[in-house]
């Protein structure tokens, strides 16, 4: 794969595997080895509050999160950005929202991604950090 085709993986992986969470969420029927693939060995993980979980924690929470939500919960990736790009190494900038329930929220968020050729989507979630939007 050529290098000027990263930033597209990136993008598409990204809205992969936020449709795999709204899924798994909503428990319907889904893989969860397509997410555990999606995350790098060394995975990392910074929510809007400041905590960071480690890869491990991030699979556990995910695993415990499966059917927590009724229907009609949506997540939507807007305002996808390139940041950053060297060899095969990609910063991506994305606003998250998320609705269902009768509540919203969005959240900015920076994920720093490799090309894995092996990895579903073609490429690894290495870091992911996210904010608050009010």
């Amino acid at each position: 794969m050529p290098s000027g085709d990263l930033p597209g993986r990136v993008r598409a992986e990204i809205v992969r595997l936020h449709g795999f969470l709204v899924a798994w969420v909503g428990g319907e029927a889904a893989e969860f080895s397509d997410c555990e693939r999606a995350f790098a060995a060394d995975f990392r993980m910074v929510t809007p509050d400041g905590t960071v979980h480690e890869r491990e924690s991030v699979l556990t929470r995910l695993r415990a999160a499966r059917g927590s939500v009724g229907t009609g919960f949506a997540i939507e990736i807007d305002e996808p950005r390139l940041a950053w790009q060297a060899g095969d190494a990609v910063l991506m900038e994305y606003v998250e929202r998320q609705q269902g329930e009768g509540r919203a929220s969005a959240r900015r968020a920076t994920g720093l991604f490799t090309r894995e050729d092996t990895a579903i989507g073609g490429v690894l979630w290495r870091h992911l950090q996210e904010t608050w939007i009010r």
